[in-house]
Order: C-alpha cells, then structure tokens, then sequence
C-alpha cells in the first residue's frame, strides 16, 4: 500500500527546499501513525539545522524506510489531504449514522458532528493561508538558518546596481521587464538569464544549482541559442547569425561551445508554442526544476478559457505569481502601452507604472517592475536606461547598461551618473 506521507518528504528531500516544506503550513494531521515519526524528526531537524536531513538520517533515527517518490512534493500532498478528508468524513458518518439509529434517535446531534467534521476540514484546509504569528518560529528561524554561509542568497541578474537593491530574488517573486517594442527586452532577459548560469560554471565548479528555464513567446529556439551563444563566447552577434565570422573567432566559437557543452546546470531553451498556458509552464517547471524561470512576452501567453486579451494577461499574472514563483523567481517581459511614447519629456512627464499596457495587475503583483529606454542623447545607440519603477519596499531609481553588439555586452555602466535611490 502507498505511503503518500512518506513519498511527500521523499519529494521534499529530492527538491531540496527548506521553504516549500514550511510554505505548506501545519500539516502533521495528514499523516498517519506508521508516517508522523518521519515527519516530526524531519521538522525538529530543520528547526535546528536549517536544513533537511538526508534519508539514512531519518531511517536510521526513526526506525522507518521511506517511500521512494517519483511525483513532486504538492501531488503527494494532494493525495494525503484527499486521504483526510475521506477519513474525517467517513468517520462522521459513522458517528452521525450511529446517533440516526440509537434507541433515542438524536438528529441534532447528528447534524452537530457532520456540522464540525465539515468546519474542522475547512480550517485545516485554509492553514496554509491562515497563519499564527505567535507560530512564527519555524518558518522564520528555518529561513535565517538556511542562509548561514551562503554568498549567493538569491538570483542575481547581473546589474550590480539592481541586484544591491533588491538582494537577491528568490521564490516566491515576479519581476517584470516593460518596454516598448523593439526596445531589447529579450536582449536584456537573456543578459540577466544567463548572468548567474554562467558564473556557476563546468560541473566540476557547480556548487549551486543555476539552472534556467526560458521560455520565449516571439522566437524559435535557434534564435534564441545564437543570441546566448553570442553573449556567452562575446562573439558579433550579427556575423554569427549570417555565417560571417573570420577564422579566428569561428575557432573561438568551436571552443566556446564545446565549455559550453561542460557546464553544470542546465539552461533550457522552450518554444512558446509548446507552453500556451501558464498549466503549461507549470507543468514543465515541476518537471525541468529549474533555479529560475524566464518568459520573453507575457502578454502572449494564451489560457484555457478567457478570451478578451485584456482580461487574459491580467488573469495569467495572477497565475503565475500564484503557480510559478513558489517554484523558483519568475521573470517576465511585458509591453508599455501607446501613452508610454506620447509622454512629453521637455515638460517632465516621466513614464510610470500606469503606462504598462493590458492590465494594473502586473505592477499590483510584481515584486520589482524594471522599465527600458532609449534615451535621446548621442550615447543612444551603445547604452538603455533601465528605470527601477517599482522595487521590492518602494524603492525607485536607475541605471544605465551598455548596449554593445560587437562584443554582446549589455552590463551595467560603471562610471554613469545614475538617479540616487529614492524610498517613496
């Protein structure tokens, strides 16, 4: 018989996150007598180390073998609260059916049990979004232990102005690019993409797991390798793309693909047509694990049932906050609408928050929304502004990134005469 408690720390293990196992609130009423040992060792464990014990740890402390999984986390999860339910509820019947047929029949007392076995099911249901603080230990203590000596405490996207800001993403948050078309929001996500993937290195290196996951709505798949490709070996992205490379760096290119071939983490390059909904890129993402999900257009990421785009792009950002980021941050280019363009800048008038096209409900919900423009100076042509229009605490400011298809460098300008940080 299936020990779905048992398969869900086995999954817990496997995904190695200390914060998807206090995400799911109080949870030790689903597990049954011959699973609880497992799982209190393995909270008691992390209340006091930080992090989760390896499987011969709880097999050797608590006398049980555990159950192997091939499933995430959530699903077994899934399956041992339908368990409760079904117990709780058939428990209740019982009771309620022997109150029904007792001598004195007592059908307000029956309606009393069936009444309290459907409240007790509803609360445990809403524990996880129902918290009390005066329970606030584990979760917090957890957290603050798990980042005892790690350097690199969240996903970094490569701007040291923005990653000194923010300090780091980390799940749970959706980051937005916003600009017009034709502005270089893949250019931008790719830089930021490949930033921390590429400092993680060849295996032999990989102490952190840096793989990405990008998902382009607009390119094919080639498209988008040659323009990492680029990026990575620091190679013309336009002689690569139409074969024009001088011996020198075809050889460089050679050599940079095959160090590429070496490196430890994955970096996985999806066709949008192959993800259409945000069911889609969940799915994909429980699978693939990836450190960090990236999605170039997200207005054209489609759903199951709303047809108004408008209302669709609202509704995904809901969704992919609700059903990405808890998997690993998740970022997202979007559009400014027309009114972004009609600004008149002589007189002051600043882009903002409200010129992000389709919905509010991008810049309600993301934890940072970063805006990219052109400037009207002679620098145009080898730099972008990147506003900060929205930071994790209010913050706002800017920088300024190099805009260099020679060498594909879009890092930021050390020397710029940036905007202070500002708190609102």
């Amino acid at each position: 018989m299936s020990s779905y408690g048992k398969q869900f720390l086995s999954a817990i293990l496997a995904e190695g996150s200390v914060s998807a196992l206090i995400q799911c609130g109080k949870i030790a009423h689903l597990f049954k007598a011959s699973e609880a040992d497992a799982y209190q060792f393995v909270r008691e464990f992390v209340r006091e180390f930080g992090k989760l014990p390896p499987v011969d740890v709880i097999e050797t402390h608590t006398g049980q073998i555990m159950a192997p999984a091939s499933a995430p986390a959530l699903y077994y999860l899934k399956q041992m609260t339908l368990r409760h339910v079904d117990l709780t509820l058939r428990q209740a019947m019982k009771e309620t059916q022997a109150k029904l047929t007792s001598e004195s029949p007592d059908p307000i007392a029956a309606l009393d049990i069936y009444r309290a076995a459907g409240m007790a099911l509803s609360a445990t249901q809403n524990a996880k979004q129902v918290v009390d603080f005066r329970d606030a230990y584990d979760a917090i203590l957890a957290d603050y232990k798990s980042k005892w000596n790690v350097d690199d405490s969240g996903l970094k996207l490569g701007w040291p102005y923005l990653d000194g800001m923010s300090g780091g993403l980390k799940q749970g948050d959706l980051i937005s690019y916003v600009g017009r078309p034709a502005m270089g929001k893949t250019f931008q996500m790719l830089y930021g993409a490949l930033h921390g993937w590429s400092k993680a290195g060849p295996a032999k290196d990989v102490d952190h797991d840096a793989s990405r996951l990008f998902i382009s709505m607009e390119m094919a798949i080639l498209p988008i390798q040659q323009r990492l490709t680029a990026m990575q070996i620091h190679l013309p992205m336009s002689q690569l793309k139409h074969a024009m490379l001088d011996s020198d760096n075809f050889v460089k290119l050679k050599k940079g693909l095959t160090a590429i071939h070496g490196f430890g983490s994955p970096f996985y390059v999806v066709d949008g047509n192959l993800t259409a909904t945000v069911a889609d890129i969940e799915q994909l993402a429980r699978s693939l694990k990836p450190a960090a999900i990236f999605i170039d257009g997200g207005y054209l990421v489609q759903h199951p049932t709303e047809r108004d785009r408008y209302k669709r792009v609202a509704e995904n950002c809901h969704l992919m906050k609700a059903h990405l980021t808890p998997i690993a941050p998740t970022v997202v280019s979007w559009q400014f609408a027309k009114s972004a363009t009609k600004k008149n800048k002589p007189k002051g008038e600043a882009v903002t928050l409200d010129d992000i096209g389709y919905t509010d409900a991008i810049a309600q919900i993301s934890a940072i929304v970063l805006g990219i423009f052109e400037d009207d100076n002679v620098s145009t042509v080898k730099r972008r502004r990147i506003d900060v229009l929205k930071g994790r605490s209010g913050e706002t400011g800017s920088f300024v990134a190099h805009w260099n298809f020679d060498q594909m460098d879009f890092s930021e300008v050390e020397d710029e005469n940036v905007q202070d940080l500002q708190l609102n």
